[in-house]
């Protein structure tokens, strides 16, 4: 191995833990590795095989890039946060003689994910010293302050399928109990972190790998039903939090309320609004959004559009937050139209396509726990989440049958 190789290789797997701790770290040393990446093709220590697919990543930048024209307000700073679009396909089509050090850059990402785990237990403690004996401290955005709870629990569950399927260094090689009091622990954050998506793709995570252990023994149909049983079972657990199932039952009532009268519940809601309650809101103003702009409001058009529509509807409280529709189909349809929809739809066509031809369980459990967390949130617009998912589907899917695990 090259020392400019082996750079490249440390610098790779410190990114991977130290941006998760330091969000700014992140544009630097993604500049560093794409610098020392340049320098390896200039002295012939790597070659430049750029795959078709990956294109699709930067033909979506591209159409981002050119929304900014037709925008009413173009955001500039919010086109800056797409350049993962572009930077990762790029960085990683930079082939080096020897695979990709995935298992030591999911080491570093899970040692990542551990100081994070201790940063907001002390971050809630210290809430609940100057709030006192507050519950609400040890959950959702009072717990984890340094990422939004969403992007924290992808986080978590991208290392809990590393140790499921012993992806990672030193953890594969250690008996197998660590690796379970891991997955227990990553996995009982989520009752702290609250999220939706999260809970759900923990959940069919779990169930998945279970269903994929017992179809080698008792066969698919059998294990199928084992992994529906899992999946209960994880619910049920995870009902048992308060705040969960308080959760659970306000979405049950506001869905079920919703279903009956769509114009009315969107319409006679009374502010302060409830999570749930703004979540349907904000989809109904997307989709009529969409169904108005068949080409998109480019990039910053949506943001106004949603809050003058929040405004008529007479929520001037929720209208000042500057949401986004909480779902990436519905903000790729507002923002860049059916074109950036069909893009997106046929760009994770290929990938799982790609992930299957491969036989790459950790990369095809990735996939799905990004589609989840596409019908719950906007995904790609926050730095966290774009420079997570950019970075670890991309890394997953180059020249798949020559990296390391």
């Amino acid at each position: 191995m090259s020392k400019t190789e082996r750079i490249f290789n440390i610098l790779l797997i410190a990114f991977c833990g130290l941006w998760l701790l330091f969000k700014a770290l992140s544009g630097p040393l993604l500049i560093l590795l794409i610098v020392v990446a340049v320098i390896g093709r200039y002295r012939n220590e790597n070659s430049f095989l750029f795959e078709k697919k990956q294109g699709l990543w930067v033909l979506l930048f591209g159409v981002y890039a050119l929304s900014l024209f037709w925008s009413a307000a173009p955001d500039f700073q919010a086109l800056e946060r797409k350049l993962a679009l572009l930077a990762f396909p790029l960085l990683f089509a930079f082939q080096w003689k020897n695979p990709l050090p995935l298992a030591n850059m999911w080491l570093s990402h899970t040692l990542a994910c551990i100081v994070l785990i201790a940063i907001a237990y002390y971050d809630a403690f210290m809430c609940q010293m100057q709030l006192g004996n507050s519950v609400r401290c040890f959950s959702t955005t009072y717990f984890s302050q340094v990422h939004h709870p969403s992007y924290f629990s992808a986080f978590l569950i991208f290392s809990v399928i590393g140790l499921l399927l012993g992806k990672i260094t030193w953890f594969a090689a250690k008996p197998r109990w660590i690796s379970w009091l891991l997955i227990g622990v990553f996995t009982a954050m989520h009752l702290h972190l609250g999220t939706l998506a999260g809970i759900l793709a923990i959940a069919v995570v779990l169930m998945t790998y279970t269903s994929w252990q017992f179809s080698k023994r008792f066969g698919w149909f059998s294990s199928i039903w084992i992994g529906l049983a899992t999946l209960i079972i994880g619910v049920v657990l995870a009902l048992q939090s308060q705040e969960i199932k308080a959760d659970a039952q306000n979405a049950y009532n506001f869905t079920q309320a919703y279903l009956e009268n769509p114009t009315a519940f969107v319409e006679d809601r009374k502010e302060p609004l409830q999570g749930n309650e703004v979540r349907l809101i904000l989809w109904t103003a997307s989709y009529q959004i969409g169904k108005q702009n068949p080409f998109g409001l480019g990039l910053g058009g949506l943001e106004p559009a949603l809050a003058q529509k929040l405004n008529r509807w007479g929520y001037p409280q929720q209208a000042k937050k500057e949401f986004n529709p909480h779902n990436q189909w519905l903000q790729i349809w507002n923002e860049i139209g059916w074109l950036g929809l069909g893009i997106f739809g046929f760009l994770l066509s290929a990938l799982t396509l790609h992930f299957y031809q491969n036989r790459n369980q950790a990369a095809l459990l990735l996939t799905l726990v990004f589609l989840i967390f596409c019908l719950f949130e906007s995904i790609l617009q926050r730095e966290s989440g774009i420079v997570f998912f950019l970075c670890w589907l991309t890394a997953l899917s180059y020249l798949t049958k020559r990296t390391t695990s």
